[in-house]
């Protein structure tokens, strides 16, 4: 076994321990004003029905403007467009029109009212349901109503088809990886369970 450090959290340093985490962009729109974040704290919570969550520290803007909107979108990335998500995720759009000022393809929700990446391999479009404030961050909880996927990256049992698409990955402080397209394990290929002294 190797040996083990122990860390107490600092209330003034962020630790990244729990990653690495997959990286969705939320897209949301208040009247004029559009705006897209990359978070890597995102995450489902329901089938039925079909809720998904998104946690953004409150001092964001994205924050304000979700905490007004309806409804907005998650959507997920493959890694090569990992200049433009970091680029997303290093500015604010209280200072700038982030869609313009690089150069961000855009296409519309059919459902809700909100943007959507036009790169996306998958886009959710969800109606906001609830919004819970947990520390610095709140958790918004939406209804996803429709799901726009790329049809490369179906694959068997409805999971992310790897051999086409390589997610882009979050491991903390501008650090991304991606999958290793080979690397994929099924339960089928796995030695069977050991179990009350037996191979189940």
């Amino acid at each position: 076994m190797s040996e083990k450090i122990t860390i107490i959290p600092d209330p003034k340093t962020k630790f990244f321990y729990g990653y690495p985490s997959n990286v969705a962009v939320i897209g949301v729109r208040v009247g004029d004003k559009q705006n897209f974040m990359p978070a890597a704290w995102n995450v489902g919570l329901s089938y039925h029905p079909p809720l998904y969550g998104v946690s953004v520290g409150t001092e964001r803007h994205t924050h304000k403007l979700l905490s007004e909107a309806e409804s907005f979108t998650v959507n997920f990335i493959e890694s090569k467009y990992v200049s433009k998500i970091r680029s997303l995720g290093r500015s604010t759009g209280s200072e700038m029109d982030k869609i313009k000022e690089f150069n961000i393809s855009t296409s519309e929700a059919e459902k809700i009212n909100a943007p959507m990446l036009g790169f996306a391999y998958c886009s959710f479009e969800c109606v906001k349901k609830e919004s819970i404030l947990i520390g610095d961050h709140t958790l918004f909880v939406g209804e996803i109503v429709l799901i726009k996927v790329d049809k490369r990256a179906v694959g068997i049992y409805n999971t992310l088809h790897t051999g086409e698409i390589s997610p882009l990955i979050y491991l903390g402080i501008d650090n991304y990886i991606t999958l290793d397209k080979n690397s994929r394990t099924s339960l089928k290929e796995l030695p069977p369970h050991y179990k009350d002294g037996k191979f189940r």
